[in-house]
C-alpha cells in the first residue's frame, strides 16, 4: 500500500491550499514537516525560505533556500537544505508525529544530496507523508515520482475541488482512521441512534440550556455525530447552530435530520477536528459535546482549541450521560442485548473519561468557572470563559 501522497499541477492552481485545507480537517494533533514560503522586498517576489512547522517564526534570513538577483535570476541555497532542512527532518523521525508534511519539493533542492537523502529516508519510514512535487522534470523529483510507496495526484483548477475530496479519503486511509479504532460506520450509528438513544437527546438539551441559562448566539456541537443533540437544543432555542465532526458520512446524515427538522437555516454542518477547529477565536457562545470526550487523546489541545472559539464569557458543557438513571437503566439493557461487549466498552470509557484532573489540566486557561459531576446518569464537565471584565455568572 502507497503510505505517501504528493499533489502536483502547474502554477497557481492552488497546490498548498488544497494541502493546508486538507491540514485544516484531520482529525490529527501531531503534524511535523516543513512549507516552502515566499519573501517579497519592495513588493516584489525576492526569495524562497523554509518555514519549520514547528518553529513557524524563525528568523527568514536564516532559512533562505533561493534569491532572486538581478530581477529575473534565480539563486538556489543548497546548503540551508543541508542543514535547516536535514534538522528538520531529522526533527520528525524523533517526535514521530501523525503525518509529515513537504511543501514544496522542487529544483531548488538539485544540489542538496544530504537533504535528498533525509527525505527518501523520511518516505522509506512508517510516518506517512503528504506533500507538493514541483511539475518539473529533475533526478530527483523523477525518483521520488517513480517509487513504489509514492502516489501523485496532479491538480487542476477545474478538478482541484473534487481533488480535495480524493486526496482527504486518501490520507484518512494511509493515517489509518478510515477504519481505525475510532472509525464508527455512520449509517449503522445512525440506526443506533433512532432505535435506542433517541431519548436521550432532548433530556440532554434541555438540562443544558437550564444549567447555562444560555438561549441564543452560536452554539457549537463539537464530534456532532448524525446532529441529534445540536438539533434538539436548537429546537428549544434561538440558538444558530454549527455540527463539527470529523466524519463527512456522519454529516451527510445530519443534513437530512437538519431537513427533517425544518432548520436548514440555523444549523449547519461543518467538517472539521476539534483540535483545529475552522471558526474564528471567540465566535461562540456555546460548545457542548456528548460522547466525543472519549475519542480525544490530546485533551488538552481540545479544550484549548475550544476555549480559543469561545467568546467571552462563552460557556462550554462538555461529557457524557444519558439524561437520568432511568433512561442509562433503559439503554444499557437494549445495548447488552444487541452487544454483550457493552457493558465493558462503557466502562472503559467512562474510566478513561472520568479519571482525569480537569483542573490541573486546564489550569492555565483564563476561566471564570469550572465544574466537574458525576452522577449515576453521566459525566459532565461545564466551564465558562472569563468575560473582559469581570467574571461569568455560572454557578454551583
Amino acid at each position: 500500500m502507497r503510505s505517501n501522497i504528493f499533489v502536483t499541477g502547474d502554477l497557481h492552481v492552488g497546490k498548498s491550499t488544497l494541502i493546508q485545507r486538507v491540514l485544516n480537517n484531520l482529525p490529527l494533533v501531531k503534524i511535523l514537516g516543513f512549507k516552502t514560503s515566499r519573501y517579497f522586498q519592495n513588493k516584489k517576489l525576492a526569495g524562497f525560505y523554509l518555514e519549520d512547522f514547528s518553529r513557524l517564526h524563525r528568523e527568514e534570513q536564516k532559512a533562505f533556500i533561493g534569491r532572486c538577483v538581478n530581477d529575473n535570476y534565480w539563486v538556489s541555497i543548497p546548503e540551508t537544505f543541508d542543514t535547516l532542512g536535514v534538522e528538520i527532518l531529522q526533527n520528525c523521525l524523533r517526535e514521530q508525529p501523525d503525518l509529515i508534511v513537504m511543501d514544496e519539493l522542487g529544483f531548488f533542492e538539485n544540489d542538496a544530496k544530504i537533504f535528498q537523502k533525509q527525505v527518501f529516508d523520511i518516505l522509506a519510514s512508517s510516518i506517512p507523508v503528504i506533500g507538493v512535487l514541483k511539475k518539473k522534470q529533475t533526478p530527483f523529483l523523477d525518483q521520488i515520482r517513480k517509487r513504489k510507496d509514492v502516489k501523485v495526484f496532479e491538480v487542476t483548477r477545474e478538478n482541484r475541488d473534487r481533488m480535495y475530496e480524493l486526496i482527504f479519503e486518501e490520507v484518512l486511509q494511509v493515517i489509518g482512521l478510515d477504519k481505525g479504532k475510532n472509525y464508527i460506520d455512520a449509517a449503522s450509528y445512525e440506526k443506533t441512534v433512532k432505535e435506542v438513544f433517541a431519548p436521550v437527546y432532548p433530556v440532554i438539551a434541555k438540562q443544558i440550556l437550564t444549567r447555562t441559562k444560555m438561549t441564543t448566539g452560536v452554539c457549537l456541537d463539537v464530534g456532532a455525530g448524525t446532529g441529534h443533540l445540536g438539533i434538539e437544543l436548537t429546537k428549544m432555542s434561538d440558538f444558530n447552530t454549527y455540527l463539527l465532526d470529523c466524519s463527512q458520512d456522519m454529516l451527510l446524515i445530519a443534513e437530512q435530520n437538519i431537513e427533517r427538522a425544518g432548520l436548514q437555516g440555523r444549523v449547519h454542518t461543518l467538517l472539521g477536528s476539534v483540535y483545529q477547529i475552522p471558526l474564528n477565536n471567540e465566535s461562540v457562545d456555546l460548545v457542548i459535546s456528548r460522547g466525543s470526550l472519549y475519542f480525544w487523546e490530546h485533551k488538552k489541545t481540545a479544550f484549548h482549541e475550544i476555549y480559543r472559539v469561545l467568546t467571552p464569557g462563552g460557556m462550554a458543557y462538555i461529557g457524557g450521560g444519558f439524561g437520568s438513571a432511568e433512561l442509562k437503566r433503559q439503554i444499557n439493557q437494549k445495548m447488552q442485548e444487541k452487544d454483550e461487549n457493552w457493558r465493558k466498552n462503557m466502562a472503559e470509557k467512562i474510566d478513561k473519561t472520568t479519571n482525569v484532573n480537569y483542573l490541573e489540566l486546564l489550569k492555565d486557561l483564563d476561566l471564570a468557572y469550572i465544574d466537574v459531576s458525576d452522577s449515576e446518569a453521566g459525566m459532565w464537565l461545564v466551564i465558562q470563559k472569563k468575560q473582559e471584565y469581570g467574571f461569568g455568572t455560572a454557578s454551583n
